[in-house]
């Protein structure tokens, strides 16, 4: 079983069955909520109620997975942004033992067993007050994620590159398995992205160039725009709209290459979040520092 904790909110306590016939593990609802303020002894107490939840409760059928959103509970929609707000600590009984460790979050908004990291061990007939003392040992209060958080990343071509990460609406999928240094997407809506991609593969960087390799990739284009830029590093940027979707490209000077920082975003999103995508975007960009490596001094990318 889980326990999760946040210093403003307080505890949720989270007991498990397994799903099926599998060796899945899935939320029992309701989960238990501890308000701010509680005491170890009323901690360990849930903790204790919910080890009995979790050794008593019968398989669920495969088609209850993902039924319940325990964390919603707490007013956050999507879990990659629960995830970066509230710290974990995992319980497990082994017998007269609980084992008892505290996860990281993984880039994709889940959260892991630290590699090499051993858990704590108590008896399982240990008092409620222990259990809770030693559970909230591992947490850190005031440790939740803070907002603007500033990520970086090195290019190809030497250039330091780095950006106010887009709010928790967006979820970090690391490169993304593409030619991309950082793919940011909606978690509630996939296909919509905010991409930092390695160079560029256009032809040349000229309206021609990119709007023949957008309406190979898109599809039909019912609005193309391309603006030159003459504020180092940004060189261009560019705007295009499709039956399905609007998208927006920020190009920068990367050494003898580009970077670009391309967002899509479709209409059939509801208005309000179609708004705040294209305002997130807007903002990544605003925030965007590119600063090439001493000695780069390559020819850079020919502009028309």
């Amino acid at each position: 079983m889980n326990v999760y904790y946040n210093s403003s909110f307080g505890c949720l306590v989270c007991p498990e069955t397994r799903m099926g016939n599998t060796p899945m593990r899935v939320v029992i609802d309701p989960v238990t909520v501890l308000d701010s303020g509680f005491t170890a002894a009323a901690l360990g107490e849930a903790l204790l109620n919910a080890l009995e939840r979790s050794r008593t409760a019968p398989p669920v059928p495969r088609v209850d997975l993902g039924a319940g959103r325990f964390w919603q509970v707490t007013g956050i929609k999507g879990y990659a942004a629960f995830s970066r707000k509230f710290q974990c600590v995992r319980i497990n009984a082994r017998g007269p033992i609980l084992e008892i460790v505290k996860l990281i979050r993984d880039t994709d908004g889940g959260y892991i067993e630290p590699v090499g990291q051993l858990p704590l061990e108590i008896p399982a007939d240990a008092p409620a007050a222990q259990l809770g003392e030693t559970v909230l040992s591992l947490f850190s209060p005031g440790l939740e994620s803070l907002a603007n958080e500033t990520l970086s990343f090195e290019t190809v071509h030497g250039s330091a590159v780095s950006y106010r990460r887009p709010s928790d609406a967006f979820l970090d999928c690391g490169d993304g398995h593409t030619d991309a240094y950082q793919v940011f997407t909606m978690e509630d809506a996939p296909r919509n992205h905010i991409s930092f991609l390695i160079d560029s593969g256009y032809e040349e960087l000229s309206k021609a160039a990119i709007q023949k390799s957008w309406q190979r990739q898109y599809g039909p284009l019912s609005e193309f725009r391309f603006q030159r830029r003459r504020k180092p590093p940004l060189m261009a940027s560019v705007r295009g709209s499709t039956a399905k979707a609007e998208i927006i490209s920020h190009i920068y000077q990367d050494g003898g290459g580009m970077l670009e920082v391309l967002s899509l975003v479709e209409h059939a999103l509801p208005p309000e979040t179609r708004e705040a995508a294209l305002a997130e975007y807007q903002a990544v960009i605003r925030s965007i520092t590119v600063k090439a490596s001493q000695g780069n001094c390559s020819e850079g990318p020919v502009v028309k």
